[in-house]
């Protein structure tokens, strides 16, 4: 493990966890009644399969995604997104945190 990228990872996901929480609350107090929703399938390229189940539980603990299932080969996690325009935005971070993720272990 290698505690500055640990701890930068850290940093990085508590901040987008609140800005999501945020994000969300918004969406609630607007009115929004989640009929936006939409299920992708992100592919991650970590190489071990605990790293996989570590990303799968990240993403799950992320407020507007769910973690769904993992494929039998662990290359391949369904997510549902509770809006469709943040699918974009979701890549990008996730992509983001699995780089970080990869780099802390």
């Amino acid at each position: 493990m290698k505690p500055l990228y640990f701890i930068y990872f850290f940093i990085y996901y508590a901040f987008k966890v609140m800005e999501s929480g945020y994000a969300i609350a918004w969406q609630i107090l607007r009115g929004s009644h989640g009929d936006q929703g939409m299920l992708i399938e992100y592919r991650p390229g970590l190489k071990k399969d605990w790293h996989v189940v570590l990303l799968f539980n990240l993403i799950s603990m992320t407020p507007g995604s769910m973690s769904i299932d993992i494929n039998e080969t662990n290359d391949s996690i369904l997510v549902h997104l509770l809006n469709r325009s943040d699918r974009d935005n979701f890549l990008k971070v996730t992509g983001k945190i699995e780089s970080l993720l990869s780099k802390a272990l």
